[in-house]
This record gives C-alpha cells, sequence and structure tokens, in this order.
C-alpha cells in the first residue's frame, strides 16, 4: 500500500484528509481541541468586557471625584463668615455680628437651688 501524496487543495482545502482512517479515530482528540480553542476564546472574552467595565469604572470615579472636589470648593466658600455676612446683607436681614465672645448657658436645676 503506496502512501498519497498531500495535496493542499484538494486534501486541506476539501475537507478529504478528515475522512481519512487514521484521523477520523482520532475524534475524540479533536473535539478535546474544539473545546479548548472554544474555552481560549470565551476566557478572552471575559477579560476583554472585565477591562473594558474597569476602565469605565475608573473613568467614572475620576469624573465623580472631580466634581465632588468642585462642590466641596463651592460650599466651603460659601460657608465662609464673609460670604454668609454678604448673602444677609443682600438678602436685607438685620442680622448683626456678635460683640461678646460666645458664653455656656448653665441649665436651672430647681432641685438643688433653694429660693
Amino acid at each position: 500500500m503506496t502512501k498519497k501524496k498531500f495535496d493542499i487543495k484538494g486534501d486541506l482545502l476539501g475537507g478529504a484528509f478528515l475522512t481519512r482512517k487514521s484521523l477520523a479515530s482520532q475524534w475524540l482528540f479533536i473535539v478535546y481541541i474544539f473545546l479548548l480553542i472554544f474555552l481560549y476564546i470565551t476566557i478572552n472574552l471575559a477579560v476583554i468586557n472585565t477591562q473594558k467595565a474597569s476602565s469605565q469604572n475608573q473613568r467614572e470615579i475620576k469624573n465623580l471625584k472631580a466634581d465632588y472636589t468642585s462642590k466641596e470648593a463651592k460650599l466651603q466658600a460659601q460657608s465662609s463668615r464673609n460670604e454668609i455676612e454678604f448673602r444677609l446683607r443682600k438678602s436685607g436681614s438685620t442680622l448683626k455680628n456678635p460683640t461678646q465672645p460666645a458664653f455656656r448657658v448653665k441649665k436651672y436645676d430647681s432641685a438643688k437651688e433653694d429660693f
């Protein structure tokens, strides 16, 4: 029995190499290789999707941090004493700055003190 020469056009592109007995007995190995390739592609797609989601999350975190920083700076500017005084005068309030320092008011307990 002579070996037939491998013809690229007829054997490989035509699929004739799959009908040979030596290759037909290896169908389990072919299925195994197919499953490995399928698993490889699936894992790669999952990794790519995870990387995309991570990148989008990082971008969103960066935008939220910038937004938080700008709002915090605006709030600090609005809560300064001069800004509060300016807004009170602008709204027509008669509230004035205290002339005496703050003091603590003691709670009156009638049980302890006699009149």
